[in-house]
């Protein structure tokens, strides 16, 4: 589950996808926390490191492209949730369940398009906000917008797993087009494939679009493509759970894997989280009935380097 609210979104302008106030994905953390909490299901949340501090740093000296923090402000939770969010990190931390909170970098930079030194600042400052907030020191990173961190700087701060899109996976490939792009999202298309170690970094493989949610429905307060939209919103709902649950189905037939993901904010509005909670339930009796595993990240790369040795 990725946590980066604003930090997400601000450069792309989108910033109207999240509520006033982050009073709505507040509740969409929380509602989700308690199901876990029911249903003992353990979640990998993937944080945008600002969003533990309750201040803006002294100076963001960390050789990133001009203005790359001007659109940020430099306030703290109280005038701006949507970028200091340390009560959501609290609110995980005090769940029943053992989360993961692993790092989606500091600032959410697209990790392939920035220096190594910048790269190192984002590392190093997310380490220290770690500690300093008493989290354990992250071993999975999730790299924002699918960007591919360089091997050798994830070997130097000892990040063990990384989630990939498909196409770094065996025998997987991007849709090719727009049109094969719509019909992979309304199928729910995902790689059911499992995970490798590749030059000592282990790689889960997921979609490019998030497979929690589903893209042809609202995401938090902002409208699908109108390319979806001429499909009434029950025929899509409808989508969404079948999708879910037969990629649940085709990976237990596999006895193969499955990662699912999405933006927390997505998840704040009535029209996803129906289907969430329905696939959660059915994930949990599954388990319960045949012995499904559900493993956060940082479980999975223990499990992957077990057996790879």
């Amino acid at each position: 589950m990725e946590l980066e609210l604003g930090w997400g979104l601000v450069h792309y302008g989108k910033l109207d996808a999240l509520s006033s106030d982050r009073k709505k994905e507040t509740q969409a953390l929380e509602r989700l926390l308690d199901l876990c909490d029911e249903l003992e299901i353990p979640i990998t949340f993937n944080v945008v490191g600002h969003l533990l501090r309750d201040e803006p740093l002294a100076n963001y000296d960390g050789g990133h492209e001009p203005g790359w923090f001007d659109p940020i402000p430099k306030t703290g939770p109280e005038e701006d949730p949507e970028f200091y969010a340390p009560d959501l990190i609290d609110r995980i931390e005090s769940a029943d369940i053992d989360h993961e909170i692993c790092t989606h970098t500091f600032s959410h930079v697209e990790c392939a398009d920035v220096s190594h030194e910048t790269l190192r600042w984002e590392f190093d400052t997310v380490f220290d906000t770690h500690e300093t907030y008493g989290l354990e020191r992250p071993v999975s990173i999730v790299p924002p917008r699918h960007s591919p961190p360089p091997r050798d700087i994830l070997q130097e701060y000892g990040i063990e797993i990384v989630r990939s899109p498909r196409s770094r996976g065996p025998n997987t490939s991007e849709a090719s087009n727009r049109f094969q792009l719509a019909i992979d999202i309304l199928t729910g298309s995902q790689p059911i494939t499992p995970p490798r170690l590749v030059e000592e970094t282990v790689e889960t493989y997921g979609t490019r679009y998030p497979s929690l949610t589903a893209p042809f429905l609202r995401a938090g307060q902002q409208e699908p493509h109108t390319v979806f939209k001429s499909i009434p919103v029950a025929v899509r709902q409808w989508l969404h759970r079948r999708n879910l649950n037969e990629t649940l189905s085709t990976a237990i037939e596999r006895d193969s894997y499955a990662h699912f993901w999405s933006h927390l904010w997505e998840t704040a509005n009535g029209d996803q989280w129906p289907q969430i909670e329905g696939f959660l339930d059915n994930v949990a009796r599954v388990r319960d009935e045949s012995g499904v595993t559900i493993r956060t990240m940082s479980e999975l790369n223990r499990t992957v380097r077990s057996t790879a040795d």
